[in-house]
């Protein structure tokens, strides 16, 4: 099993204007300021497109009512899913002009491969949907990595790329420890997703649910390379930028972490579409969020996104979880949890302040 089309650094920071203080003609500090009221003008002036687009700080936040915030975090999400239905409506209306025009031994393939089809297909509009909200996106996600600002103070500079490009080479073993820190990433996210879909498949879960059961029917029946690039990929890169990247840092400074984190991996799990995967989207989404706090780079949810999908298509693909019945598979569950135990108090203990950017 896995998610719904689950089968998008270091940065340039985004800001409303840079400027560089010298002082006795000597560059000491390069500023970034965060948009505001102050940059952009008043609020009120600003027209409705602009004023969504914009990352607003906690400071211009805390003066909204709730369903001002509510349509800050939605609005890009339902952009999103508008643009990505209208391109998949487009799509599929060009391919069947295509059809009508072409040779039978072209409609003969292409009803071959249609789950191959139908991937592209999905993967074009989700790029299309991830195209119309990139500039909000890339706000967020280029804030959110600033490490040397104050987030809970939320203040309105952050350092240049040449600050932490400098910080990150004092030690001679950054690269070591960042490299380790992102296997034992690799690991965890490899336990977590393969121990979860065997418990899933011991209990009987997917195989009650029809919806699911179509559903990873059309999955599965992409081609391999075409999957992998599609879940592996593609999928991991859209679906980060919009539920952790985006909805997750909005929510974040408009209800604070704790909500942010639930509600963020609440919506994630139900964009999949049924009951087997909204459940398994949820659990996913908490601890995919929690490695995007912890490592404090949108790489890490990326990552474990790609790991978890790439690990569960190829094994489903090939049939292997039929063999994980009875005893074999309990002691796979086991083992798997067992090793994302391990790989979380790893995490957990790592400096990644000092080696992750």
């Amino acid at each position: 099993m896995k998610n719904h089309t689950d089968v998008l650094i270091f940065h340039t920071t985004i800001c409303a204007g840079a400027s560089q203080i010298s002082l006795d003609g000597r560059r000491k500090l390069e500023i970034c300021v965060a948009p505001s009221h102050k940059r952009f003008g008043m609020e009120m002036k600003m027209n409705f497109w602009k004023m969504m687009y914009v990352r607003w700080g906690r400071e211009d936040i805390s003066a909204w009512k709730s369903m001002k915030k509510a349509v800050y975090i939605i609005f890009p999400l339902l952009v999103y899913f508008l643009i990505h239905d209208a391109a998949q409506i487009l799509s599929w209306a060009a391919l069947n002009q295509f059809l009508l025009a072409s040779r039978e031994e072209t409609v003969n393939f292409l009803n071959a491969n249609g789950y191959t089809v139908q991937g592209i297909i999905n993967g074009l509009a989700i790029l299309c949907g991830v195209a119309a909200i990139w500039q909000a996106v890339k706000n967020e996600i280029s804030w959110a990595e600033c490490k040397d600002v104050d987030k809970d103070k939320d203040q309105d500079k952050c350092p240049s790329r040449d600050k932490i490009l400098e910080k990150a080479a004092k030690s001679g073993s950054c690269m070591t420890q960042k490299a380790t820190a992102y296997m034992v990433l690799g690991a965890f996210s490899f336990c977590s997703a393969l121990g979860l879909n065997v418990l899933f498949h011991l209990l009987g879960i997917t195989e009650r649910s029809k919806s699911f059961t179509e559903t990873a029917s059309a999955q599965f029946g992409v081609a391999f390379i075409v999957g992998l690039f599609l879940y592996g990929v593609l999928s991991p890169l859209a679906e980060e930028a919009v539920f952790r990247g985006l909805i997750f840092n909005r929510m974040k400074r408009c209800f604070h972490y704790p909500v942010a984190l639930i509600v963020s991996s609440l919506l994630f799990g139900c964009y999949h579409g049924n009951m087997v995967q909204a459940v398994y989207g949820t659990i996913l989404g908490i601890i995919i969020t929690f490695v995007y706090e912890r490592y404090e780079s949108f790489v890490a949810p990326v990552l474990f996104h790609g790991v978890a999908n790439v690990c569960i298509f190829t094994i489903s693909y090939y049939n292997g979880f039929s063999s994980m019945n009875g005893w074999k598979g309990w002691i796979a569950a086991i083992v798997s949890f067992v090793g994302a135990g391990i790989c979380f108090w790893r995490i957990k203990s790592f400096d990644l302040k000092e080696h992750i950017s």
